[in-house]
């Protein structure tokens, strides 16, 4: 199949130093190897290597050749359920809902003192702190980020508790199959390292997180450090990330 034979050149070729191809070299590649130059062809292959996680944007003329997997949340009826009723209120409101349950995948150590974060529009954290307490979700303690800063040690023993917060306007998003907007795993990477919410999973810990994501999954630093930029020191992040052994991979990004 020559989807196949495409698939290992860029494996071959792409896997050590830059992972960008352009857009004219896939082509060019697709030609040697199909012998044609029919578009709707071409852009066929381009969704198989896209659904088959080979390559991603990278940007308009660019894709980046994947190493590894992309990472995936898993499906979670709770998250799902919080998430359907807060937009069957406010349907036009960016909201997402995850779970730092899913940073134990990349701990040293199990971390029980987990959380689900709402993250929404700055005008809607009051509405939806609200909305969330008025139909109790299963008993959860529901406050929002300063409250749970403020008083960490009256929730060190709950383990039910939803953090409802602002989201950064820049943040790096995605919709997965069912349309359900979630975070990136960029995202993920710069707030736990930035937000006082996550200190648990700071120190050595942020480190551990760091090189198992890096060595499992493959992440798209141009999305990373654009985000970081606004919400960190660049220099400092990306002296953080150097100090990983296996951050070699993003070097001249």
């Amino acid at each position: 199949m020559k989807y196949t034979e495409i698939i290992k050149k860029l494996r071959n070729d792409y896997v050590h130093g830059n992972q960008i191809i352009s857009k004219d070299d896939l082509l060019k590649l697709y030609k040697k190897i199909y012998l044609n130059d029919n578009k709707k062809t071409f852009e066929n292959m381009v969704s198989f290597l896209k659904k088959n996680e080979t390559v991603i944007d990278y940007s308009k003329n660019s894709y980046l050749v994947l190493k590894k997997a992309l990472y995936k949340f898993n499906k979670n009826e709770e998250i799902l359920k919080i998430y359907k009723l807060i937009s069957s209120y406010y349907k036009n409101v960016k909201t997402i809902v995850w779970d730092t349950n899913i940073l134990n995948e990349f701990t040293q150590h199990y971390a029980i003192n987990n959380y689900i974060v709402v993250e929404t529009e700055k005008v809607a954290v009051e509405l939806i702190l609200t909305l969330l307490k008025e139909k109790e979700i299963k008993n959860y303690t529901i406050v929002t980020e300063s409250m749970y800063n403020q008083n960490k040690d009256m929730f060190l023993n709950n383990e039910k508790i939803i953090i409802v917060k602002q989201l950064i306007a820049r943040a790096p998003l995605k919709r997965n199959e069912e349309g359900i907007l979630e975070p990136t795993i960029e995202k993920i990477m710069v707030d736990i390292y930035k937000d006082k919410l996550y200190e648990q999973f700071q120190g050595k810990e942020l480190q551990t997180i760091y090189k198992n994501i890096l060595e499992k999954y493959s992440v798209n630093f141009k999305k990373l450090f654009s985000y970081a930029k606004c919400r960190v020191n660049l220099k400092e992040y990306r002296d953080f990330i150097n100090q990983l052994d296996t951050s070699k991979i993003m070097k001249g990004e």
